[in-house]
């Protein structure tokens, strides 16, 4: 009985006992054979239901790193990537597989997460966080660096996320709280000013000779003036800060580009419609959509000034979901310190302009729940000059 116990034992049969029928010593090596095979059925059990919750929890883990919005990498002590999840595939925009076993690399955006985490590391051994700007995308990301207990093998762990529309939500709070204060602040004494002046063109015009009274006419029309642009500038500024929250409803978007085309009949610049068959209505204010259209225009016309083959292209297209509208023109183009702030506050190429036609743009877009973004045609193999697209949902 032992020896078939013991052969079943070895199969891996913990639950092979043997009878028992006398009390001498081969009576108490098979009472300690079957005590012996009961702990060890007992043990395996254990270990079984051990590996089980091991492995639930790390299918738990797992789970949640893949649907974990932020980034997070795992490095072992020697630098080598051992864990990414798939958000911060997507924030990166990069395949990391390739990159598991070694350093983060492969491309200049890798290598730039790669130089801000071992700087971290290196500035602070325990617990870190910082903030970067990938140049090339325009794009902000905030690090967080903590190493790993020796005991698991050291090594330490990132968590990363794009905070891109969080700066860029902040710095549009803080222009408008600025535009508001200023708009408060200027626009005061502006009146006074001008009423002053046409007082005193009045009061001693005729009292000069011609020379003196040109001269009086001159400088009382250069106040006047600059007064009047500084009002037109804390209007915008007013415009900017005070834009109240859009009243969405369906917009038929073609009819209201038709609308507006038709107030630039006279404009320096070719205008052409290409508005698509077929566009549905979009959700948005008819009001503010309007004044959308108007800023891009002006911006193109302004960025045309002084060119004989100036030309401006209005698109609508359907792509799924929303409605694409494009405004394109030949000019210049954008540089690349307007592409890197384009939708910030007094950011502007014009001499005279106040930097804030895209900024409101920008605002009205994201309040429709929209998209907007700029790019220059050249890159996209085009005869050159910019293009403003945006993205609204459709209506339905």
């Amino acid at each position: 009985q032992l020896a078939e116990a013991t052969a079943a034992v070895a199969r891996g049969d913990f639950t092979a006992r043997a009878r028992v029928t006398s009390r001498d010593e081969l009576g108490v090596l098979t009472r300690s054979f079957n005590s012996m095979t009961s702990q060890l059925d007992d043990a395996r059990a254990a270990a079984e239901a051990s590996r089980a919750e091991v492995e639930s929890a790390k299918a738990y883990l797992e789970n949640i790193l893949a649907n974990l919005s932020a980034g997070v990498l795992t490095f072992d002590a020697d630098a080598a990537l051992h864990v990414a999840n798939a958000g911060a595939a997507a924030i990166l925009r990069h395949d990391l597989a390739a990159c598991i076993g070694g350093p983060l690399h492969g491309s200049p955006e890798l290598d730039a997460v790669a130089a801000a985490i071992r700087e971290g590391f290196a500035e602070q051994p325990g617990d870190w966080q910082r903030e970067i700007e990938l140049a090339t995308r325009n794009q902000v990301l905030l690090l967080r660096g903590t190493p790993l207990p020796e005991t698991a093998g050291g090594g330490f762990v990132v968590v990363f996320d794009d905070i891109t529309q969080l700066v860029a939500a902040q710095r549009a709070t803080a222009w408008g709280e600025v535009a508001r204060r200023l708009a408060h602040e200027i626009k005061n004494p502006l009146t006074p000013i001008q009423l002053s002046a046409e007082r005193l063109k009045a009061k001693l015009a005729s009292k000069l000779g011609p020379d003196d009274a040109r001269t009086l006419e001159r400088a009382t029309q250069t106040i006047v003036n600059q007064v009047a642009a500084m009002k037109n500038m804390v209007d915008d500024f007013s415009d900017y800060a005070r834009l109240p929250l859009p009243t969405l409803a369906a917009v038929d978007l073609n009819r209201l580009v038709t609308e507006v085309l038709t107030l630039y009949e006279h404009s320096r610049a070719v205008m052409v419609a290409r508005l698509g068959d077929d566009v549905s209505p979009v959700l948005g204010d008819a009001t503010q959509l309007r004044q959308v259209i108007h800023n891009l225009l002006q911006n193109a016309e302004d960025a045309l000034a002084g060119r004989e083959d100036a030309r401006i292209e209005v698109r609508t297209e359907r792509a799924g979901a929303v409605v694409h509208l494009v405004v394109l023109d030949n000019g210049g183009g954008f540089t690349e310190n307007i592409m890197k702030h384009a939708f910030e506050p007094y950011v502007t190429s014009k001499p005279k302009g106040t930097g804030l036609g895209l900024a409101i743009v920008k605002k009205i877009i994201d309040e429709h729940h929209g998209t907007v973004n700029i790019e220059n045609r050249a890159r996209a193999g085009d005869r050159g000059g910019a293009a403003v697209i945006i993205a609204l949902p459709l209506a339905a």
